[in-house]
């Protein structure tokens, strides 16, 4: 089938569009639908127990800062006229920002990963989470991110030296004229 996704959309509007013929078959199917559109679903604050234990709000504050600061960077060389000060002002108030802001997404969070885990799948984390060891990798976390990055950072540099010369070959074929 050319379009995946049409067959199970056929289907869905077939099946929404024929009710039960009987009431009592009615009856049965309004109570299946209940149980399915109420599945173990985990409490906000379960998620937000096992959000704090692994460290997703302290991942993502950092993530958000290290691109706070690559901003104010790019605008430091991009705008070398700026009065002195200014890049650290914008940046002082983007960062007294952010800690609020990490609460709310926080709250986003929550309604990710309540799409896709049970409360059963939750409550394992959240035991998983609470050992001592998972608590030792969790705080190694930040400085293992670092690491991390340097890895990714070397391996754009590798991408980038490859790419370069094959991309100001075709850049300059495009220069003469020429199709790619």
């Amino acid at each position: 089938m050319r379009h995946p996704f049409a067959f199970a959309l056929l289907l869905t509007l077939c099946l929404c569009a024929f009710p039960p013929t009987s009431s009592a078959h009615a009856a049965d199917k309004s109570g299946d639908a209940a149980q399915a559109q109420a599945p173990d679903l985990p409490s906000d604050a379960e998620v937000l127990e096992y959000l704090r234990l692994f460290g997703y709000g302290e991942m993502m504050e950092m993530g958000a800062a290290h691109q706070l600061d690559a901003l104010i960077e790019l605008f430091r060389q991009s705008r070398p006229d700026l009065a002195p000060g200014v890049l650290d002002l914008i940046h002082q108030e983007l960062r007294a920002e952010l800690k609020a802001a990490a609460e709310q997404s926080l709250g986003e969070m929550v309604a990710v990963f309540k799409r896709h885990m049970t409360r059963q799948d939750v409550r394992y984390l959240i035991g998983v989470g609470r050992d001592p060891r998972m608590q030792r990798v969790v705080r190694m976390q930040p400085g293992i991110a670092r690491d991390m990055e340097i890895i990714g950072e070397r391996l754009a540099e590798i991408v980038t030296a490859k790419a370069a010369p094959k991309i100001e070959e075709r850049l300059r074929m495009l220069q003469g004229g020429q199709e790619l």
